[in-house]
Formats: C-alpha cells, sequence, structure tokens
C-alpha cells in the first residue's frame, strides 16, 4: 500500500525485526521510551535477531542513545 512517499506494509507482512527497526525509528526522538522499546524488542527475538538488531543501532543511532551499553 502506498501512502504519500512512504510504502505501508501490512503488519502480518513484517517481520518482528522490521517491526522492531520501525518502532525504533519512531520512537528515537525520546531517549527514554527508545531504551523501553529497544530492551522489549531485544527480549523477543531470536539470537539471530538479536545480533542484528544491535547491529543495525549502532549504525543507526550509536552512542546518542546509548545502545553501546545495551549488549
Amino acid at each position: 500500500m502506498l501512502l504519500g512517499k512512504f510504502i505501508i506494509q501490512p503488519l502480518e507482512a513484517m517481520t518482528m525485526f522490521e517491526y522492531s527497526k520501525m518502532i525504533l525509528e519512531k520512537v528515537s526522538f525520546e531517549p527514554r521510551i527508545f531504551k523501553k522499546e529497544l530492551r522489549k524488542a531485544l527480549r523477543q527475538s531470536t539470537n539471530e535477531e538479536f545480533k542484528q538488531l544491535m547491529s543495525w543501532c549502532r549504525q543507526k543511532f550509536g552512542k546518542k542513545r546509548g545502545v553501546s551499553q545495551m549488549s
């Protein structure tokens, strides 16, 4: 589905990894909420998703959100 300049996927079609990335990007403006959502996403992820999510977060947000301290 296309909405403006954004492509919207139905939630059923998203993996947990994609869903977590979407949520983290939306809450990245607020460090407290970001850390809460990151912890939740990491708890619900498989070992492989955990590694991918941490790598993506470090790349995307780095130290500005305290990601480097959360492994």
